[in-house]
């Protein structure tokens, strides 16, 4: 049995909220910990157990990320062979940019290209 997580967002590490009651995953803010690994180890853990445990509950997934390093990117490719790979198909997958900055599409379409099986959708803010 998983429980909840809630991490409050800091100056270098994103909000993260992890919710198996009402099935949310999400990621805020901006994410360039000094040790990404350490920081996200426990959050990939988690939605490990997620998708292995949970119900057929409608799960959302949210990535509201403004700026990320390349250590939070492999965290993302990780997150995102994990929902691939899982036995698991009622999710949504939203990926938030803002509609000023070109850099949050093109990393919009980077992930749906490589995953283009998740469906991955675009939301302008």
């Amino acid at each position: 049995m998983i429980n909840n997580i809630l991490i409050d967002k800091k100056a270098n590490t994103p909000q993260v909220i992890l919710n198996k009651e009402i099935g949310l995953i999400e990621l805020s803010g901006d994410s360039y910990p000094e040790n990404a690994f350490e920081f996200f180890k426990p959050i990939i853990e988690w939605i490990e157990l997620y998708f292995k445990e949970s119900t057929n509950l409608k799960t959302i997934i949210n990535i509201k990320l403004k700026y990320f390093n390349s250590a939070t990117t492999s965290i993302l490719f990780n997150l995102f062979d994990i929902i691939k790979y899982a036995n698991y198909k009622n999710y949504e997958i939203f990926w938030f940019y803002d509609a000023i900055s070109k850099r949050g599409f093109d990393d919009y379409q980077d992930y749906s290209e490589e995953y283009p099986e998740l469906h991955i959708k675009a939301v302008a803010f």
